[in-house]
């Protein structure tokens, strides 16, 4: 019996994943509609490797797709209106607390799917939200009103510092004591 398949699938496995590492993690992470289809392309040649047995067609093939991939991502970089036909722009949902539906509508989006995604964000009220972008790769980009976002490091420390110097803690702080007589 011949096993010369199962070295042809593991050095496809090992090939698919060297294309694929170096595309990037970007590749990987949350992918654009150009490179879902590559990844797929990947995959359905992969397949017929194993089924026609031309190994090393398919590898260069392989190979051919993560450069491909490579280009198209620099040529990106380069021109912005390669990005924004082949990646797209983030549409506007929310402004000022208030749904966009004909937005919604040009995403096949319903408010229910909307607020799914608000929710998952942990936003409770539209209203608590400035602006809201359904982004290219999909994911729901926010900013929240001033009322409604959390309060900073800095800005407590600020609050503190001014209630302290209004009459609220008095006297020294008993860590600096402590640290000066350690010294």
């Amino acid at each position: 019996m011949n096993f010369n398949f199962i070295f042809e699938s593991i050095l496809l496995l090992l090939t698919s994943v060297i294309v694929l590492r170096f595309a990037g993690k970007k590749s990987v992470a949350k992918m654009t509609a150009l490179e879902t289809v590559v990844i797929l392309a990947i995959g359905t040649t992969m397949g017929h490797a194993v089924k026609e047995n031309k190994l090393w067609q398919v590898i260069l093939v392989l190979i051919f797709y993560g450069v491909f991939i490579i280009v198209v991502q620099k040529l990106e970089l380069k021109l912005s209106i390669l990005e924004r036909y082949l990646i797209g722009d983030a549409t506007l949902v929310i402004n000022e607390g208030k749904l966009i539906t004909d937005n919604l509508r040009k995403l096949r989006m319903s408010k229910k799917q909307l607020e799914m995604r608000l929710r998952q964000k942990g936003i409770s009220y539209i209203t608590d939200v400035k602006i809201g972008t359904i982004e290219s790769d999909g994911e729901f980009g926010f900013e929240l009103m001033p009322h409604a976002k959390p309060v900073t490091h800095d800005e407590l420390l600020k609050l503190l510092n001014k209630q302290r110097s209004e009459g609220g803690s008095k006297g020294e702080n008993i860590f600096d004591t402590v640290v000066k007589n350690n010294k």
